[in-house]
């Protein structure tokens, strides 16, 4: 059965504004939706996938009517969904009612179970769940980040092994990757480099935060893990950054970060630096904390820059 959202839902998921959306449809017909037996518009997965590969292809320069025809191309060969009974619409609602008022011990107990019994597809099919009902924002925060810290304490009591551990944090990359996608990329708000110091390798908070401040209107560049200190200086030049976000989760990350954050002060002193991580009070004293929420962290870095 196809997930189905409201139009404010589903601008949200593409993002781009409500307006934006009806004039994709009006103008391009670049998705139909479904409409109950009593009227109501409804999207289903492959509208929402036809309006986020017409958002990635105008981010990337397309112009729209264009877009909306590469983007019938490519989705041309799907079968078009049956319309959805009321029926459908009442399922649906129901099980997202049933996510929201799930007890966020409960939820993270399902995915310590996915992870004893290496169950990739539950994993998938709960952040997809998940992520479905509620803000990018708030089911990272509330949800996620709780229960990869409980998986953590899971794999370290021996309740879960390596395999578990590490089979969980590729699924939640791809979902965070898959989002940060989603979120768009020709931002015009000030430009941020996002990535870890070297030997820096814990990457899931600051990929989550990359989401978040995609989201919040910022142009980021994620440059992943384990980033040398000339390199920071290089992508700070070469995208001629308005800032840089590091993180400091665990004692060996400090001296790193400490390294990129001299090395970029000398080269652009000017520059925001901003850090993240449960040991951001320990960086230099020059850097912006940017707390532990990255929905918190995402608005204050954007309101800094503006």
């Amino acid at each position: 059965m196809s997930t189905v959202y409201t139009i404010k839902r589903a601008a949200e998921i593409v993002g781009v504004p409500v307006a934006t959306l009806r004039a994709w449809e009006r103008r391009y017909q670049v998705a139909e939706p479904q409409r109950s037996e009593s009227g109501y518009r409804l999207y289903d997965d492959r509208a929402v996938r036809a309006l986020t590969c017409m958002q990635s292809l105008v981010n990337e320069g397309w112009a729209p009517r264009q877009a909306a025809e590469e983007t019938r191309r490519r989705l041309g060969e799907e079968r078009t969904p049956e319309p959805l009974s009321d029926d459908d619409v009442r399922r649906s609602q129901g099980e997202a009612d049933r996510l929201r008022s799930q007890d966020v011990t409960e939820a993270i107990e399902e995915l310590l179970l996915a992870a004893e019994h290496l169950d990739v597809g539950a994993v998938t099919r709960l952040l997809d769940a998940r992520y479905a009902v509620d803000s990018f924002e708030s089911v990272t925060d509330d949800w996620l980040m709780p229960a990869l810290h409980q998986l953590g304490l899971a794999w370290a009591s021996g309740r879960v092994s390596v395999a578990g551990e590490h089979m969980v944090a590729h699924a939640v990359v791809r979902r965070l990757s898959a989002a940060y996608e989603a979120a768009g990329t020709a931002g015009i708000g000030p430009r941020v480099i996002v990535g870890l110091a070297p030997r820096s390798r814990h990457e899931i908070g600051l990929l989550a935060f990359a989401v978040a401040a995609r989201r919040a209107g910022l142009a980021t560049t994620y440059v992943g893990a384990d980033l040398p200190v000339d390199d920071w200086v290089s992508a700070v030049h070469t995208r001629r950054a308005d800032a840089v976000v590091l993180a400091a989760s665990m004692e060996r990350d400090l001296e790193a970060v400490e390294g990129v954050v001299g090395s970029l002060g000398t080269a652009r002193p000017e520059l925001v630096v901003a850090v993240g991580g449960q040991l951001q009070d320990r960086a230099p004293a020059s850097c912006v904390r940017l707390g532990h929420r990255v929905g918190e962290g995402a608005r204050l870095l954007a309101e800094r820059l503006a």
